[in-house]
């Protein structure tokens, strides 16, 4: 069905039922970590398509509210957004923690108060206060950007590479997952690896990452034949810096995330790979296991099945522009994408795909 004439059948859904209209009314409050991220507008779209799925196949009505930070590594002001959420009203909340330890008292109030609360992106150092977490394999990301960059490594001879984890920020569980499954996937299947550095933090923002990264590419320019930066942010801003100092293609980055300049430095070639996560089956699953419990259904099997991977996706010039790449972070891929298949379990690529 066209998503033309999908939408407008769910905008006309109430018509069918009479006055009355749907059935019932949930807010869903979906709190990201910052605003600005194309990450978070994948998860809020797809949120939002989730909530048009109920309404056109159950006739219940669902409003999501994208309500969050401005800035990333704004903490306080995540946990004054939920506890303003609780008091208002939220019929249940989606939240991508900023940081795994400060975050679980404001979601101890919320399961308090009665309002279900769906972990997504970064887990909680406590558990047991939220219904369900839903995130990437972030360990096992690391592992496969260890992996890609190694061998591209050892393509150009570096049997015993100069290595440099460039870490995004204390507390954030996401990338600390992600920088612990690379170093561990070195250590397993290089050990000669030489680590140049690896306590230097990007910080939330691009801007924030190419001041910390000038002075590391400076010391290390003539060294270093590798780096890890595990996001978007911290990416591309290294990139950025080693193309202005002429060392872009010369020292190989390897990625995490997708935004249209790193998109664009990996088709240049100054990145060589990234590891997409699926943002936008993480808005949706969320939102869908939230709405469930709310309709009194389990939805972790008892307490055993607490967590559910989103999948975790090695992207590089090869496979950059194919159907499934795109469908990872493109509205228009994505508002194409069969969502009934996303409460079946992760979907892997198909590598031999062809780009549309």
């Amino acid at each position: 069905m066209p998503r033309s004439l999908y939408y407008l059948l769910a905008a006309a859904w109430p018509l069918v039922f009479g006055c009355g209209g749907p059935q019932e009314q949930f807010t869903i409050v979906v709190i990201p970590k910052g605003l600005t991220h194309e990450h978070w507008q994948s998860v809020g779209r797809g949120a939002n398509r989730c909530a048009a799925d109920v309404l056109a196949e159950d006739g219940i009505s669902v409003r999501i509210i994208f309500d969050g930070p401005l800035r990333e590594r704004d903490a306080i002001e995540q946990i004054r957004i939920v506890d303003r959420r609780v008091a208002t009203g939220a019929s249940g909340i989606v939240l991508a923690p900023q940081h795994s330890r400060t975050m679980t008292a404001c979601v101890k109030r919320a399961d308090q108060a009665g309002v279900p609360v769906v972990i997504i992106d970064s887990g909680l150092a406590e558990k047991g206060h939220y219904i369900k977490y839903v995130a990437t394999d972030n360990y096992k990301g690391g592992c496969l950007a260890a992996q890609h960059l190694i061998d591209e490594l050892k393509k150009r001879g570096k049997t015993q590479p100069k290595l440099i984890l460039f870490r995004y920020a204390v507390g954030s569980q996401a990338t600390e997952d992600r920088e612990q499954g690379f170093e561990d996937t070195v250590k397993r299947i290089c050990p000669e690896a030489v680590w140049l550095s690896t306590d230097q933090y990007a910080g939330a923002t691009r801007d924030s990452a190419m001041r910390a990264a000038g002075p590391l590419v400076l010391r290390f320019k003539d060294q270093a034949d590798g780096i890890f930066a595990p996001n978007e942010s911290s990416a591309t801003g290294m990139a950025e810096v080693l193309k202005s100092q002429g060392y872009n293609k010369k020292i190989l980055v390897m990625g995490f995330d997708a935004s249209k300049p790193l998109l664009d430095a990996i088709r240049e070639g100054d990145i060589i790979g990234s590891i997409l996560q699926d943002p936008y089956r993480m808005g949706y699953l969320s939102t869908w296991y939230c709405l469930q419990y709310l309709r009194g259904r389990d939805v972790n099997n008892g307490g055993r099945d607490m967590s559910e991977s989103t999948g975790e996706y090695l992207i590089t010039k090869e496979n950059l522009d194919s159907e499934f790449t795109r469908g990872l972070y493109d509205p228009e891929v994505q508002a194409r994408r069969d969502t009934h298949a996303f409460r079946t379990g992760p979907k892997e690529p198909v590598e031999e795909r062809s780009s549309p």
